[in-house]
C-alpha cells in the first residue's frame, strides 16, 4: 500500500515537472519569436585597384579600414551594408586622402567598384554587375577599359571571333555568353590589325562569370613599368 501510494505520488510530481518544462520552453520560444529580427540587407561588393600610377592605397568605408591595395590587386566580393557608404581612399600609411566619395548600395545587388585614372586625377568607378544566368555549358564575360591613355579597344576570342568592340576608357561592356573552354582574348586599338596584348589559357567554367580588364599605360611615362596588360577575374 505504501509502495503504491509513493508511486501514485511520484507518478504526479513527474507530470508537474514535465508541465512545467514545456511551459518555460513555450515562453522562451515565444521571447525568441518577439526577439526575431528581419536579415540585414547586404550588398555584395568588390574593389580593384586599376590605377596605374597611384601608391600602395588605403580603402577605408564609413572609416572603417577594409583593405590595403597594390595595383591590379583585387578583393573579391565583400559583404556590405546597403544605402549610402562613404568611401575614404588615402595613399598607404598616409593621412593624404585621393578619393573621398559616396556610393550607393541596394540590397542584394553585385558591384564592382574600380580604383581608376592616372594621378591627379584617380577615382573609383562604380559598376553594378547584373546580368541573366548563362546557358547550359556557357559562361558569360564582359569586358573594361581602364588604361588611361589606350584609345578606343577591340577584344577578340581565340584569334578570330569579335567579342566586343570600341570600348572607351571607363566604358563596361555587356556581358556575353561564350563557351565555357579554355580560351585566349586579345585586344587591338579599334580600326587597327596589330594586337597590343593578350592573354591566353584561360578557364572558362560553366555557369560562372568573368570580367576582362584591360589596365596600365599603353605608353608608360618614364620610371613606370605598368604597361598595358589583361587580366581575366571572377565575379
Amino acid at each position: 500500500m505504501k509502495d503504491n501510494f509513493v508511486k501514485f505520488y511520484w507518478g504526479k510530481l513527474k507530470s508537474f515537472v514535465y508541465l512545467a518544462a514545456f511551459a518555460v520552453l513555450l515562453i522562451s520560444c515565444s521571447l525568441d519569436d518577439e526577439n526575431a529580427t528581419d536579415p540585414i540587407p547586404v550588398a555584395y561588393v568588390s574593389i580593384y585597384h586599376a590605377s596605374p600610377d597611384a601608391p600602395e592605397l588605403d580603402v577605408y568605408v564609413d572609416e572603417r579600414a577594409v583593405n590595403r591595395l597594390e595595383f591590379t590587386d583585387y578583393t573579391g566580393y565583400l559583404n556590405f551594408y546597403t544605402g549610402d557608404r562613404k568611401f575614404k581612399i588615402n595613399s598607404f600609411n598616409a593621412s593624404n586622402t585621393l578619393i573621398d566619395t559616396t556610393v550607393n548600395f541596394v540590397d542584394g545587388g553585385f558591384y564592382s567598384v574600380f580604383i581608376v585614372n592616372n594621378l591627379p586625377n584617380v577615382e573609383t568607378l562604380t559598376v553594378r554587375d547584373s546580368a541573366g544566368a548563362p546557358a547550359e555549358g556557357k559562361a558569360k564575360i564582359r569586358f573594361i577599359n581602364l588604361s588611361p591613355d589606350a584609345a578606343s579597344l577591340d577584344v577578340s576570342l581565340n584569334e578570330s571571333t569579335s567579342l566586343f568592340t570600341g570600348q572607351a576608357f571607363k566604358q563596361p561592356s555587356e556581358f556575353a555568353e561564350v563557351e565555357a573552354s579554355e580560351s585566349s582574348f586579345a585586344v587591338k586599338t579599334t580600326g587597327e590589325s596589330d594586337e597590343l596584348v593578350s592573354v591566353s589559357d584561360v578557364n572558362l567554367r560553366p555557369g560562372r562569370f568573368y570580367t576582362i580588364i584591360a589596365r596600365g599605360f599603353a605608353n608608360p611615362p618614364t620610371g613606370n613599368n605598368n604597361a598595358l596588360s589583361l587580366e581575366v577575374i571572377v565575379n
